[in-house]
């Protein structure tokens, strides 16, 4: 595969963003932004601060709490598809992207569902024999999966593809460029974590200062929750206009 120019990438991606901010703001804020915020609502602290690896605690979720998360996982599924939509069909109104958003869903679904599981074995089996191994293990393969699978969604919404062949075709589409993607991941996610604690801080503070505890928990998790949705609304545009690189007539 021919190199991808991540300078050219993100000229692209701010411009577009500046151009379509009224269509993208909206629609990651509503169908990604308040999902998120809610099913961090209804999950217990404990399962909150879980060490990935680690076994989770003796906790008993609600069958409320169950039904908020299924369903706010599945609305900010297709929130990022139909993100994915606007940011690579040109002249798609909001309404056309949600369709195809919520009609590709289960394509991505699958596809999660089976990268989940040569993911989840592995770590099933390090974390039996050592906590350390799986949780090296799984920072190394999320990684590696980040990188691999970044076009997966693209391929999924554009070609369209089914969920093996989009994540054959995202495989081989890396090949060639995966350092430069892991620069990409590494330099996109280390600056929304920090604007996502930032936000959830600040907005926390102002939530105590107005209710106390319980009002800043909210309060943060609403924070957090938009600066995610926005950075992950920069990296989606971002994606999409690498993908565009590598298969321009796509």
């Amino acid at each position: 595969m021919k190199p991808v120019s991540l300078s050219a990438a993100w000229t692209e991606t701010a411009a577009f963003i500046q151009r379509e901010s009224g269509l993208l703001i909206p629609l990651v804020l509503l169908f990604m932004a308040v999902p998120l915020a809610l099913m961090m609502y209804v999950i217990p602290v404990e399962l909150r601060q879980m060490t990935p690896g680690a076994p989770p605690p003796d906790i008993s979720l609600q069958p409320s709490a169950l039904l908020v998360m299924g369903i706010g996982a599945l609305v900010i599924v297709v929130g990022a598809l139909s993100c994915y939509a606007l940011a690579m069909k040109p002249g798609i109104s909001l309404r056309e992207a949600l369709i195809l958003g919520f009609r590709r869903m289960p394509h991505a679904l699958a596809a999660g569902m089976i990268i989940g599981v040569g993911l989840g074995i592995p770590l099933v089996l390090l974390g039996a024999a050592s906590q350390a191994l799986a949780s090296l293990y799984l920072t190394a393969a999320t990684l590696f999966f980040s990188v691999k699978f970044l076009f997966l969604n693209a391929l999924i919404v554009g070609v369209p593809a089914g969920p093996v062949e989009a994540i054959k075709l995202s495989w081989n589409l890396t090949r060639g460029n995966a350092g430069r993607i892991l620069l990409l991941v590494v330099v996109m996610t280390i600056p929304i974590m920090l604007v996502q604690t930032v936000a959830g801080i600040m907005l926390g503070l102002i939530g105590f200062a107005l209710g106390g505890g319980d009002v800043a928990r909210q309060a943060g998790d609403i924070g957090g929750s938009a600066a995610l949705a926005l950075g992950q609304m920069v990296m989606i545009v971002m994606t999409c206009r690498l993908y565009r690189q590598i298969s321009p007539t796509v």
